[in-house]
């Protein structure tokens, strides 16, 4: 029974307090890294309680739009409260639709285009490298921006799976 002796405790290293400015530093971005981190992982639980609360909608239009146009479908819930849809989610993702409306189809066109290019994964890589660099405002500039483009490649995508006057429509929407 002997095959693994410990001869000496193994020693943990003891909390020190930086000494230098470069190590002061490095905790305080550590620190900006983590809380923000807490932060969108908070915001995004609380998202995804209030969607866990939303009442499953009518799939009939969903899966229409989906079959009209080859597009994957997921999970969709009538929230109350919401603005407009959104795609929430990369592994489980959930179509949240404003409660006591009906789906206009290029509006469930537009978010089943980002359903099936993932920009949900892409919003989330933008997220993290907010995270990583809280400090640096021209990474956040290039993020929003970043975000705006997927939003106008979404919108270009939707475009070109329209015809005459549908385009005209999604422009006012």
């Amino acid at each position: 029974w002997a095959l693994a002796r410990v001869a000496a405790p193994v020693p943990l290293p003891r909390p020190v307090l930086p000494e230098t400015a470069a190590e002061w530093g490095y905790l305080l971005y550590l620190a900006g890294v983590l809380g923000l981190l807490a932060w969108n992982l908070g915001a995004y639980v609380r998202l995804r309680s209030l969607l866990r609360r939303g009442v499953p909608a009518a799939e009939a239009p969903i899966r229409a739009v989906a079959e009209r146009y080859g597009l994957p479908v997921c999970p969709a819930v009538e929230v109350e409260g919401l603005a407009t849809a959104f795609v929430c989610g990369v592994f489980r993702p959930v179509l949240a639709l404003p409660a006591g409306e009906t789906a206009d189809e290029k509006v469930l066109l537009h978010e089943l285009l980002h359903l099936k290019h993932r920009d949900a994964a892409w919003g989330l890589v933008i997220c993290l490298f907010r995270c990583l660099h809280w400090c640096n405002p021209l990474l956040w500039h290039c993020a929003n921006l970043a975000g705006n483009d997927l939003e106008s490649l979404c919108d270009q995508r939707v475009l070109e799976r329209l015809e005459g006057e549908e385009r005209r429509d999604y422009g006012r929407i």
